[in-house]
């Protein structure tokens, strides 16, 4: 089927395979002197914040919600969006907390007002993500939660770069996360290949950097290189072969492999991409921008679906999210892909038929890295849909 359309997991430039290049030749995939190069660049990037470089947002998170627990161990709960990636009550439960849904906003952000009623005497943390990188109403949460003594994590992870009132996401409340994982705003692979804790309460530093500072480099990033181009960037053939051979291994085999389990400092590799992703960012973040002003432009053009987070004060997108509210979502994916338009569903069951709620008929369309051209297929497809009284 031709040249497909489809959601971009890496946009990368010639500088990202340059740094991968050099890592194998020199023998220094996992070990160098970019892991120092990358904690400078952050540290001038979030000048009042306390970096610490990792392996993995995962491991931040796990690290912060257990000093948390160390600090005030008669509360037992972390308050998180119902609209979020299922690592992250996985990351909750293994810290032997218990996570506490409350509602999101048709943004799919965490709706804040909801906090004055869902927080209690047992509330330890609040985790605030600013999903697909549409940022969260952080400061109004950092005011409340301060008033009930209750940590805040800024949860940046699929944003970098961007800032609200004269401060980065990533650097309110306690501690802040970013994420180097697929489809994020700065992409390094998949599988533990890099991320940030921010450090923002100067009580926190002492704890933290003794318990992070001393981490080893991490180890078989090359492998997990490969597997990231040929399932994630590359896709076609790849993808669906390393699917079956997933749930071959864990039907035949039993195998549940953690690969998050060692918690490291990011790679050599790993943080010479990243700092080419930094190196960048400001470009790839007005081209994206000019493309979510692109489907703004057109949304006119369609009476069945619309791009919820789409608003007049948008800053940034890393994913464009369409609502279907008349088609199935499963059903739509499979007719944008007659016409050469790969979609993604979206976390938990978000991509159910839509029931009225913003949480439903959900899915996800290609955005980072497109030309304009591209989005006027999308828009296209869409229209060619309606017309053909699918819906």
């Amino acid at each position: 089927m031709g040249n497909l359309i489809k959601p971009e997991t890496a946009v990368w430039g010639k500088e990202e395979w340059l740094y991968i290049a050099k890592s194998i030749i020199s023998g220094s995939v996992n070990k160098g002197n970019n892991v120092e190069l990358l904690s400078k660049t952050l540290a001038e990037k979030y000048p009042n914040s306390t970096v610490f470089v990792l392996n993995s947002a995962r491991a931040g998170l796990i690290a912060s919600l257990l000093l948390f627990k160390k600090k005030q161990p008669d509360k037992t709960q972390v308050i998180i969006p119902e609209f979020i990636c299922d690592s992250v009550p996985q990351a909750v439960k293994k810290c032997g907390l218990v996570p506490i849904f409350l509602p999101v906003s048709d943004d799919l952000n965490l709706n804040i007002s909801s906090l004055y009623t869902g927080c209690n005497e047992k509330t330890l943390a609040v985790i605030l993500p600013h999903m697909y990188g549409k940022s969260a109403n952080i400061g109004q949460a950092e005011v409340l939660l301060k008033e009930k003594k209750i940590y805040l994590i800024d949860d940046a992870a699929q944003v970098a770069g961007v800032n609200i009132e004269s401060k980065p996401l990533g650097g309110f409340g306690d501690v802040g996360l970013l994420s180097f994982a697929q489809a994020k705003t700065i992409v390094t692979g998949v599988r533990a290949s890099g991320g940030v804790l921010f450090v923002n309460n100067k009580d926190l530093i002492g704890a933290l950097t003794e318990n992070l500072q001393m981490l080893p480099f991490t180890k078989g990033r090359l492998s997990t290189l490969c597997h990231f181009l040929m399932v994630y960037k590359w896709q076609r053939v790849w993808k669906r072969m390393d699917y079956y051979i997933q749930r071959l291994k864990q039907r035949i085999w039993d195998v549940h492999p953690d690969y998050y389990a060692q918690v490291s400092k990011i790679s050599n590799m790993e943080a010479g991409i990243a700092l080419a992703q930094f190196a960048s960012l400001s470009q790839r973040i007005s081209a994206t921008k000019k493309n979510i002003e692109y489907y703004q432009a057109n949304q006119q053009l369609l009476t069945s679906f619309t791009f919820p987070q789409i608003t007049q004060d948008n800053i940034y997108l890393t994913r464009m999210i369409l609502q279907s509210k008349r088609i199935a979502p499963n059903i739509l994916a499979k007719l944008l892909l007659q016409q050469g338009v790969v979609s993604n569903t979206v976390y938990g069951t978000g991509s159910k038929i839509f029931d009225g709620t913003s949480l439903s008929g959900l899915l996800e369309l290609p955005l980072q890295g497109l030309a304009l051209v591209d989005i006027d297929k999308v828009i296209c497809a869409l229209k060619k849909i309606e017309d053909n009284s699918y819906v």
